[in-house]
């Protein structure tokens, strides 16, 4: 046994690229902030919460107006406006169809796979899908599928993840889809997750066809014609018949395979590379499994895009659980109708906006507003202008022909005309003006007459009387401007009046075609055929 102390333990080497590892998994990310709430079933009314419910609102309509790749999840709810039932409401098809049709159990069987196992399910599910076809062609596309038509037609809507098999969407061109859906791109703005009733398929063959509800009663499938014509060819080339297949919708039932899913995969793995910026769930309760599972994946990857946002629209709140713990920035409860509205963007084809719409504001100042059209209102023209002339016993004030020149700074200097030089003979002229201006008017040379009556034209005083009875300060002339030969009088420019302080009257030289007449009761009238003079006006009728 050896004493002594014990050597020291060999330090294990560790690489760079372990400790560059442990040191990012030891940091964990940020925590994102809890999401806004904006509730348009039960709007708020106080104060605080009424401002914070219109910054979600702008939050909303900035969203819709300015995200670049937007990818939208809609479910049944979308539909709901356009007069088709949901599926799991208290009014929705699963709870209808029970009374209806008085099956033991849900409403839900009649979209199960095994409904061709069982001959009264059969035909109560030929029933369901002719009165469901029936809805669905007579229904109009909504303000929301309008919303998202709007979105795709501006290149800014990715992909539409639709679980409606009403085709009310795909009636709108800039949502067309594809049916088969490709393994390849490109591919089209609307993915069909399930199908629609729009068309009928050959469960053997494939043939696809457009749906007939005709075809579609009783317990028995309806014959495909496709199989029946080979059949037909094969017995006349003396081959064996491969036998007839059966005609049925092609939706998607649960508990059966989606012929689709192959290229649905590739779909969403292309737009999960996209890195979209905006998620919108809308209308689903999100109980498939297929749909939570792409719902799961877009929202981790827009959340990790800077300035992603993830809406969710629906009129209960998103899933609990800690799948979707934090996966939506924006929970609005109430119809997406509501949403539409509030956005009051243009349709893609031009056609009439909503009636009801709200406008986007500064959050800071007073939010966003509402604006009611009164639809019994008469619509205006544009192209007429109305123009309302007050009487002339209610004009009160003084009305100037033209618009006043602004007033000339104090001590400026007025600069001669480009063309003209000032001479030996101009200096002596403007002496002698300058000397000779102690209240005595000058001759004023004689007008020529002219057949058109001219506005009246205020000039500035020259010699102005003051209350004691003093002279006041003379005001400088303004040059005399030449005369021009226009017809159209109202286009000159008459300069302001004015007034020396303490001043009970002024005054003012009138030309010849406008003498105003200062009767109290018509102060705008004017004698059109007096003669040139200078009278004293008292101040008061001029502000009168």
């Amino acid at each position: 046994m050896q004493n002594g102390p014990e050597p020291p333990t060999k330090r294990q080497k560790t690489s760079c690229s372990a400790t560059v590892a442990s040191t990012v998994a030891s940091v964990e990310p940020p925590a994102r902030k809890p999401p806004q709430i904006l509730d348009f079933k039960f709007p708020p009314v106080e104060p605080i919460a009424l401002k914070e419910h219109k910054r979600s609102v702008d939050c909303l309509v900035k969203l819709l107006q300015k995200k670049k790749k937007i990818v939208v999840i809609a479910g049944a709810g979308i539909s709901v406006g356009a007069g088709i039932p949901d599926f799991r409401s208290s009014n929705g098809l699963f709870s209808s169809l029970r009374t209806d049709m008085k099956l033991k159990s849900s409403g839900k069987q009649l979209f199960d796979a095994s409904v061709y196992k069982d001959d009264q399910l059969t035909s109560s599910f030929h029933d369901m899908v002719r009165n469901l076809h029936t809805m669905t062609s007579n229904a109009s596309p909504t303000e929301f599928h309008h919303l998202l038509a709007t979105l795709a037609n501006q290149g800014r809507l990715l992909r539409l993840y639709s679980q409606n098999v009403d085709c009310i969407d795909t009636q709108l061109q800039p949502l067309k889809t594809a049916v088969p859906l490709g393994n390849k791109g490109p591919w089209p703005r609307t993915i069909q997750l399930h199908g629609g009733l729009e068309n009928m398929v050959c469960s053997k063959c494939g043939w696809l066809a457009a749906f007939n509800a005709s075809l579609f009663k009783g317990s028995e499938p309806p014959d495909c014609t496709e199989c029946m014509e080979m059949d037909s060819v094969r017995g006349v080339a003396g081959k064996r018949a491969l036998g007839v297949g059966k005609l049925r919708p092609r939706i998607v039932l649960y508990n059966e395979f989606n012929p689709d899913a192959e290229a649905i995969g590739a779909v969403t793995k292309a737009d999960l590379k996209s890195r979209p910026d905006c998620l919108i769930v809308v209308g689903t309760s999100l109980k498939v499994p297929g749909v939570r599972r792409i719902v799961r994946e877009m929202c981790g990857v827009v959340q990790d895009y800077r300035g992603g946002m993830t809406v969710w629209i629906n009129e209960d709140d998103p899933p609990t659980g800690k799948e979707f713990e934090g996966a939506f920035d924006l929970i609005v409860r109430g119809d997406c109708e509501k949403v539409a509205k509030t956005a009051s963007m243009p349709r893609w084809d031009g056609s009439e906006a909503p009636l009801r719409a709200e406008f986007e504001t500064d959050s800071d100042s007073c939010g966003s507003f509402m604006m009611d059209i009164d639809s019994d209102e008469p619509t205006r023209n544009t192209n007429n202008v109305e123009v309302h002339i007050p009487p002339l016993t209610q004009i009160t004030q003084l009305p100037s022909p033209s618009i006043s020149p602004p007033p000339k700074a104090k001590g400026a200097r007025k600069r001669p005309p480009p063309d003209t030089k000032i001479g030996p003979s101009a200096k002596r002229a403007k002496t002698k003006a300058k000397s000779t201006a102690t209240g005595t008017k000058a001759k004023a040379e004689p007008k020529k007459k002219s057949n058109i009556a001219t506005a009246f034209k205020v000039k500035k005083a020259v010699s102005v009387t003051t209350v004691k009875g003093t002279k006041a300060k003379p005001v400088a002339r303004a040059p005399r401007t030449p005369k021009t030969t226009s017809s159209a009088a109202t286009k000159k420019m008459a300069p302001s009046v004015e007034i020396p302080a303490k001043a009970n009257t002024i005054t003012v030289e009138i030309p010849a075609m406008a003498i105003i007449s200062t009767s109290p009761t018509t102060p705008t009238s004017a004698n059109l055929f007096g003669s040139e003079r200078s009278s004293s006006i008292p101040i008061s009728s001029l502000l009168n």
